[in-house]
């Protein structure tokens, strides 16, 4: 990428309506897997593995929709925002975990993950930075 900007960059808005989109369609998985695994194993929901399938669960719908809808989740497809990388190669299964993680980790950090959009003229976030990935408009 050269120095100006040859995309353009999805905003704050824009990810999080994209963002709230595709969180309805995740807890209405987590429901379904919820009653699923209760019926299936008489488990409790407050056992800690029932929160590691739904971080999997998470994980697997981004990386799902990321590698088999060209960079878009439903949410982002209704939104017109698209994942990419840096150097517009297809991005590998890993780096979209990676990306996952670092978005909850530094989200979950009071929102940090969000600050650096407000300096940025590309408008990256740290997940964004840290994985070499960025999203834009379509």
């Amino acid at each position: 990428m050269n120095s100006t900007l040859d995309y353009k960059p999805a905003g704050f808005f824009r990810r999080m309506v994209a963002l709230f989109y595709d969180l309805i369609l995740i807890i209405a998985l987590c429901v379904g897997l919820t009653l699923l695994i209760t019926a299936a194993f008489e488990t409790e929901v407050e056992n800690p593995l029932m929160y590691l399938a739904f971080l999997a669960l998470s994980i697997g719908f981004y990386c799902y929709f990321w590698k088999k809808n060209s960079g878009q989740t439903l949410g982002m497809q209704v939104w017109k925002v698209r994942l990419t990388q840096e150097n517009n190669l297809d991005i590998r299964l890993m780096r979209m975990i990676y990306r996952c993680l670092l978005g909850l980790i530094f989200t979950l950090l009071f929102g940090l993950n969000y600050l650096p959009m407000l300096f940025r003229k590309d408008k990256k976030t740290i997940n964004d930075i840290l994985s070499k990935t960025f999203l834009v408009k379509v």
